[in-house]
């Protein structure tokens, strides 16, 4: 299963952010897709998030399906600055 690194700006806050994503799972879920971990920049307008996902197109496909877009969207997400920073090969989460 391949791993994408990606970034979205956000406009209400991290805790915002991370409990439409922690609602999202079981959807995202049942799609073969799961998030690995998500960060913030300090200010909070930023979230990095690893996922591993079904196929590189998933980004497309499910998180731009109008259902989708609107909750993230509801969080504070600014849908159009979601960005593929790279995908990922391999990762270590540390001891």
């Amino acid at each position: 299963m391949p791993s994408m690194l990606v970034t979205v700006n956000i406009s209400k806050g991290f805790k915002t952010w991370t409990d439409m994503a922690k609602k999202m799972q079981d959807y995202a879920g049942s799609e073969g897709a799961k998030i690995v971990w998500a960060a913030t920049n300090p200010d909070e307008t930023a979230v990095y998030v690893m996922m591993d996902v079904p196929n590189p197109e998933f980004m497309q496909t499910f998180g731009l399906r109008e259902d989708v877009k609107k909750a993230r969207e509801e969080a504070g997400a600014d849908v159009a600055s979601t960005t593929v920073i790279t995908p990922i090969k391999e990762y270590w989460l540390g001891d």
